[in-house]
This record gives C-alpha cells, sequence and structure tokens, in this order.
C-alpha cells in the first residue's frame, strides 16, 4: 500500500484528510516506466488515470506532439468524464514514476469523494479544449 504522506504530498489529493488519504492509498499502485515508453496509447480502452510524481511525459494526438506533463500532473483522466477510447498517447521522455488508479476504483473513489471527482472533471474539461484547439 502507497503511504498516505506521500498522496498527501501530491496537489490532487493534498486538500483531502488522513481517513480518505487511507481509501485512496488502498486502492492505487506504483508505476515505473522507463524513458521511451508508451504509458497510454491512442486509441485504447482506458484501464487507469495516472498521476505523476518523477519525470516527464509527453503528450501527442495523431502522432503532434501536443504538451508535456511533469510531477503533480495526471493523465489519462479524460476518462472520467469521456469514457471512450484514449484521445492522445502519453510517453515517458524520462524515466517516470506514478501513482496509477485503475477506472473502477476511480469510479469507487470519485462516489465516496465527489470532491475529487471535481478536480479530475475540471482537468479533464481543459485537456479536452486544448486537444480540440490543436485538431
Amino acid at each position: 500500500m502507497i503511504d498516505t504522506h506521500r498522496l498527501a504530498n501530491i496537489p490532487l489529493f493534498g486538500d483531502l484528510d488522513s481517513h480518505d488519504l487511507g481509501l485512496i492509498a488502498a486502492r492505487v499502485r506504483d508505476v515505473s516506466v522507463a524513458a521511451g515508453l508508451v504509458i497510454i496509447e491512442q486509441g485504447e480502452m482506458p484501464e487507469a488515470v495516472y498521476v505523476l510524481e518523477e519525470g516527464t511525459v509527453e503528450i501527442s494526438r495523431n502522432g503532434a506532439v501536443v504538451s508535456t506533463q511533469g510531477p503533480g500532473s495526471v493523465v489519462g483522466e479524460i476518462a472520467l468524464v469521456d469514457p471512450q477510447r484514449r484521445t492522445a498517447t502519453v510517453r515517458a521522455t524520462t524515466d517516470v514514476r506514478a501513482i496509477a488508479l485503475s477506472v473502477e476504483d476511480l469510479q469507487v473513489i470519485v462516489a465516496e469523494m465527489p470532491e475529487i471527482a471535481v478536480d479530475l472533471g475540471a482537468m479533464a474539461t481543459r485537456r479536452l479544449a486544448e486537444l480540440d484547439e490543436l485538431a
């Protein structure tokens, strides 16, 4: 299980109390991805949402790089508001350490902690708008 103090240092979870952090810690998993590897592939069905702790990723849509994200960023959150195939590819540009939350566990957490849904929904809406502007 991931330490709740570690989760508290992530902006998305920073305002939650120890009880809520414990619920999340029981449902997330550690992920390490080597530089150059794909974390999310455009066109695939969503499996998880990722919160980056270390490293950077490049987000591309239809082969064109649209964004670079680093520690504290959430990727894959569009699956929360638009449960369809992935809209972009996310590739590690450096070694990445992240926390992964499966779509199923995310739904459980969102039902118990609606404030997480509001934050992720806002992130996803902004990201969709950014991707649409570049399309």
